[in-house]
């Protein structure tokens, strides 16, 4: 056996039997402020149905994992679809995923640094009115879509 081979096997029996830390919620998460995980925009309400985002996994990461989500409260009070509103919604997309899957565990969460993306000079296109690029004639299925997609409540 070689020696890389015994030390790997050593520590998997070692963490397999290691005792778990039960979650312990480490912060208060005011569901009002963020409109109850519930976007004001119907464009973004719409993205979250069709691709089902699991907001309770990110509420989760704030609650336990202390992630500072105040940055993301504009995105679920204020009715603009911009760049910026896309690209936010992007990190929750993507935080949701991997919070569900139980990658973050027990790590403090709070040092990690959300919506710093810097457009530089160029920073006037974050601003852009996507909705501007939806033809109005769809606004009625894309009604008709969230209507029938149940969103799940966020429960903390």
């Amino acid at each position: 056996m070689k020696p890389t081979t015994f030390l790997v096997s050593a520590l998997a029996a070692v963490a397999s039997a290691a005792p778990t830390a039960t979650a312990e919620k480490r912060t208060q998460v005011d569901l009002g402020s963020f409109n109850n995980f519930g976007f004001a925009n119907q464009d973004l309400q719409y993205l979250l149905a069709i691709n089902n985002f699991d907001l309770q996994a990110f509420a989760q990461l704030s609650a336990f994992n202390n992630l500072n989500i105040g940055g993301f409260q504009s995105l679920f009070s204020n009715n603009v679809f911009d760049l910026n509103s896309l690209l936010q919604l992007q990190q929750i997309a993507l935080l949701s995923q991997l919070g569900s899957l139980g990658v973050f565990g027990n790590f403090d969460l709070s040092s990690l640094q959300l919506n710093v993306f810097d457009l530089g000079l160029i920073n006037g296109i974050s601003g852009f009115d996507v909705s501007s690029l939806i033809d109005q004639s769809l606004v009625p299925q894309i009604q008709t879509i969230i209507q029938q997609t149940q969103i799940s409540t966020v429960v903390l």
